[in-house]
């Protein structure tokens, strides 16, 4: 499906219970579906084995910061 210069990132959230935390804070969605995206979330994690590379959300400015270095030290590969 992605073409092979593709550079995947995958994002992770600190831990489920602040995922579940920042879902409802939010209040933009009823209980059903935040349940329903914490149990997507879930599984797309088992995923992330597929991924070029894998940044922890828990500090917005240092995981912007992780994902520029990684576009950085792409672009000047080999």
């Amino acid at each position: 499906l992605y073409p092979q210069e593709s550079v995947l990132v995958f994002i992770y959230p600190p831990s489920d219970e602040i995922l579940c935390q920042r879902l409802r804070q939010r209040n933009t969605e009823d209980e059903a579906v935040v349940k329903k995206r914490l149990r997507i979330a879930k599984s797309e994690v088992k995923y992330a084995h597929c991924y070029d590379y894998g940044v922890i959300n828990d500090d917005l400015r240092e995981a912007v910061d992780q994902v520029e270095s990684i576009i950085i030290a792409e672009r000047v590969r080999i």
